[in-house]
């Protein structure tokens, strides 16, 4: 055989080889292309779920923001609550002094009563009317003293109950 045909034989099995390699390179990018192609679509199904998830806890926080901030005004507004109580409740102490006071002051004045408020000889039942009659009428007269009333006619109960003559608190 001649060697021109050799070298014919050989060109062309050499451009086939090439020919195969360029068809599996394009039919390899091809795949390549078509898998991108199906990842890509699994991914914008999977974007909407995203998106959602991600609106949900956009939402859960702001909610839970919400939250915090209504505890932490109640929590001011009971911190507010508690100072006004206690303001209110140094307010009525005091005036539970001076009230003790005044009596402490009327019973010194009575020449019927001694110091501690219980009646002088027998004109127990003339004082009892009058006292408890005018303490109560004054004390009704106040809004929101009804329970004060009640105490202090306990209180004046046991002063005036009490035998050896001992004025009790």
């Amino acid at each position: 055989m001649n060697t021109a045909v050799w070298i014919v034989i050989a060109v062309v099995v050499v451009l086939l080889i090439v020919a195969i390699a360029v068809a599996l390179s394009k039919k390899s990018k091809q795949k390549r292309v078509e898998k991108a192609g199906e990842i890509r679509e699994r991914a914008a199904e999977r974007s909407a779920h995203v998106e959602h998830s991600e609106a949900l806890a956009q939402k859960s926080e702001a909610d839970a923001r919400r939250a915090q901030a209504e505890a932490d005004a109640k929590a001011a507004e009971a911190k507010l609550a508690q100072q006004r109580a206690h303001e209110h409740q140094g307010a009525a102490a005091g005036q539970r002094d001076e009230l003790d006071r005044e009596w402490e002051r009327a019973n010194k004045l009575d020449p019927t009563v001694h110091d501690d408020g219980t009646p002088r000889g027998g004109d127990r039942a003339a004082t009892d009317g009058r006292d408890a009659g005018r303490q109560d009428q004054v004390r009704q007269d106040l809004p929101g003293h009804h329970d004060q009333v009640r105490q202090d006619q306990v209180r004046q109960d046991q002063v005036r109950q009490d035998p050896q003559g001992r004025h009790e608190r």
